[in-house]
């Protein structure tokens, strides 16, 4: 009795040790991926999804690319959520991103898996070496190598488990209740977070037959397989809270693609086992792990052909379902190009509405800073990165849009107007990763257990405060095209320079009385002067309203990144 408990806690623990490994290594290898494809990323999405068709092919390029169709669609609700791309466009790629990730099915069940060890250790010494690409490079394969390894792991604690009377019994009841397998592989994948192991798990145990051991069978894996795809529209629901209608409209697709494939394939589940069983004895060995694999593509690819044509219909429906609520700080003309044409003067107008909707995220993301100075809460950091991300696209779509305008012909008033633009959208940018660089700062300290001392607190909260009053200000100005307004910045911005400098003397007095320690994370004077630079920043900001028709050096004179950065 004791000798069974020890070989069952045993594979236990390989089992869990094993999903932990691999859900590590999808996880490393899609941010890897998504690191070594660069910032482009987006841009590739958003400029090649003017069709249906191309969104399909987009969504399964991007969903290979990064390895994981949760990250595919939330990257897509992203854009949505920024107003970078419309409901319709998004549809096609969430279609597409359900066929690319049965890739990953594909690659489990290969031969390759079994190299595992030795993709750990060219991924190991890939990381090691200096080219950023290659380092990212390294990173895909060493996430590659852990999800091979952490399969073999799974594989090895299933062996013994599979063989109890409890997991036979269980098997049986899958392969007689339809719905008791959906159901667990909704809850399962739900909880794991990764369509991806919930389908490795289960082509593990498929081929657990082969070796003599009787698992679970095709007809009960079916139902399994299909739950795991409705488990996996989570994450997108998730990342569609708090965002506009059309991500939430996304989202709901999502839901609705996977829930309407599970149903369509549960009612013919009979001859769609025998199709895929016929398949596996043509073409397969008995038991393969690849028939599990095939049977997931299939029935994602008869989905979207069926799904494809009803992409209109779908969109209205789903239109009326989910209705707008009148959120309008993002103008549907914002980046239209027909409007550069029929009229540059007013697509400059909607130029400002843009830097309006972008200084609003920039104020947000000045309130995820402010909180995670004080709380050490991780998921301040993914609010962080996505609002980061959303002011750089920002900063790159609306400068190439000027530019296009400026292209069509201005008049003298309104070219100066359109510089002045050029400048706020930089400065704005520039208070990003100024916010940016205080958020990193206080990772290193958090990493360091360097908190703030009493007398720094009180400082930090002077200083939010002022920026906080700044920015608001800043904001008002710009958008109300208030001089006296304005001037209030200019005000608190003379106070913000005097903190610094004060707060700074006070810090290294401190220190000299041995009042605060010195350690490696002693970056107290680095993040006040990252403050002052936002302050300089509002200032700019600020300008471009007191003095509207003055155009700046260094719009006229490029700078290099080293001179823009101390502006």
């Amino acid at each position: 009795m004791t000798v069974a408990a020890t070989i069952y806690s045993d594979a236990l623990m390989l089992v869990f040790g094993g999903l932990a490994l691999f859900l590590f290594g999808i996880n490393l290898m899609s941010d890897s991926l998504k690191l070594f494809a660069g910032n482009k990323l987006k841009a590739i999405i958003e400029k090649s999804t003017n069709t249906p068709f191309k969104g399909v092919l987009i969504g399964m390029l991007l969903t290979v690319t990064i390895q994981s169709s949760s990250g595919a669609t939330a990257l897509t609700i992203g854009l949505l959520r920024a107003g970078l791309m419309t409901f319709p466009q998004s549809v096609g790629i969430i279609m597409g991103a359900n066929i690319g990730t049965t890739v990953t099915a594909f690659i489990i069940g290969l031969p390759i898996a079994d190299f595992g060890p030795i993709f750990l250790m060219i991924g190991v010494i890939m990381t090691f070496l200096k080219s950023k690409k290659v380092k990212h490079a390294g990173g895909a394969v060493l996430g590659l190598g852990m999800l091979f390894y952490g399969l073999q792991m799974m594989g090895a604690g299933l062996k013994p488990l599979a063989a109890t009377p409890l997991a036979y019994d269980l098997f049986h009841q899958f392969s007689d209740n339809w719905f008791l397998g959906a159901a667990f592989g909704t809850v399962f994948t739900t909880v794991v977070q990764s369509s991806s192991a919930s389908i490795g798990i289960l082509q593990k145990l498929y081929a657990l037959n082969a070796q003599g051991i009787e698992s679970i069978t095709l007809n009960g894996a079916i139902p399994i397989l299909l739950g795991a795809n409705i488990g996996t529209t989570v994450t997108a629901a998730i990342a569609a809270i708090g965002g506009n209608t059309a991500s939430k409209r996304a989202a709901a697709v999502h839901v609705l693609f996977n829930v309407f494939a599970a149903v369509m394939f549960l009612i013919l589940l009979v001859p769609y086992d025998a199709f895929i069983l016929w398949l596996e004895g043509a073409f397969l060995k008995p038991y393969s792990m690849l028939t599990i694999a095939f049977a997931h593509a299939f029935q994602n690819i008869v989905t979207t052909i069926i799904l494809f044509g009803l992409i209109g219909p779908i969109v209205t429906i789903v239109t009326k379902v989910i209705k707008d609520h009148g959120d309008k700080r993002i103008p549907s003309e914002l980046f239209d190009e027909k409007l550069i044409e029929e009229s540059p003067e007013l697509a400059l107008e909607y130029v400002k509405k843009g830097i309006i909707y972008m200084g609003s995220v920039v104020r947000d993301f000045f309130q995820v800073v402010r909180e995670y100075s004080f709380n050490e809460l991780p998921q301040l950091i993914d609010q962080a990165t996505e609002l980061e991300d959303l002011i750089d696209t920002y900063d790159e779509r609306l400068h190439d849009y000027l530019i296009k305008i400026s292209q069509n012909g201005l008049n003298p008033e309104a070219s100066k107007r359109m510089s002045r633009d050029l400048v706020t959208i930089r400065d704005f940018e520039r208070i990003g990763d100024h916010l940016l660089n205080i958020i990193e700062f206080f990772e290193e300290r958090y990493r360091e257990s360097q908190l703030l001392t009493p007398d720094s607190e009180h400082e930090m909260v002077r200083m939010y405060d002022m920026l906080g009053t700044m920015i608001d200000h800043a904001l008002e100005a710009y958008s109300k095209n208030d001089a006296e307004i304005a001037r209030l910045v200019l005000r608190d911005e003379a106070v913000i320079d005097e903190l610094e400098e004060l707060y700074r003397y006070r810090y290294i007095e401190r220190l000299k009385q041995g009042d605060q320690t010195f350690v490696i994370a002693a970056n107290y004077a680095d993040i006040l002067a990252n403050m002052e630079r936002i302050g300089d920043h509002l200032v700019n900001i600020a300008g471009a309203v007191l003095e509207p028709m003055y155009v700046p050096q260094r719009v006229i004179i490029k700078q290099t990144e080293e001179q823009d950065r101390d502006l």
